[in-house]
């Protein structure tokens, strides 16, 4: 953390029109916090394509939740968004979409989905930061999304992640999170 973080934070913020943008340490922290903030706990499902880094199902087990795994498109290896909805129960309090290989997933498709079951949003954009959806900005398109900066990553600052939402109360949850 410092002014340097904070501009930063400030400047991921602007370039994806997001309002509230928080540093980590890593794309996985950025997961493990957006878990946290959005209140995921014990027995809590949260919907996950099956094509992923083990960080977008482990983050979910750290807060005690249950990842439940959907399939991906054979074309694109987005999740399929025809395989979700036979996987929401009473449980399920969110979906991970993960935007593989830089493509982000169906957004109006899913956006439907977990607005018809009352359910949250989640963007795990960790290979996304820059690309676009119809006319939204990657990180602008669920209730919460998150980048990664590990050095495999094509914007790269060594290390670190970053959560975005335009939710001030998750915004501060992650604060909290990422400091204790």
């Amino acid at each position: 953390t410092g002014p340097k973080v904070d501009e930063f934070e400030q400047a991921v913020a602007t370039f994806t029109e997001s309002k509230y943008a928080v540093a980590v340490s890593s794309g996985t922290a950025a997961l493990h916090a957006a878990m946290f903030a959005i209140g995921i706990g014990h027995g809590d499902e949260v919907v996950v394509p099956t094509i992923t880094f083990a960080a977008t199902a482990n983050c979910i087990l750290y807060q005690g939740g249950v990842p439940i795994f959907a399939d991906v498109e054979s074309d694109t290896l987005l999740i399929a968004t025809s395989d979700i909805e036979e996987k929401i129960t009473s449980r399920t309090k969110a979906i991970i979409a993960v935007d593989y290989a830089g493509h982000p997933a169906d957004y109006d498709a899913l956006r439907r989905i977990a607005d018809k079951h009352g359910i949250l949003l989640v963007a795990d954009a960790c290979h996304s930061i820059g690309a676009t959806y119809k006319e939204g900005q990657v990180g602008t398109l669920a209730d919460i999304s998150v980048f990664s900066f590990h050095p495999v990553k094509h914007i790269t600052t060594g290390e670190g992640g970053m959560v975005l939402t335009d939710n001030e109360e998750y915004a501060r949850k992650v604060r909290l999170f990422r400091n204790h």
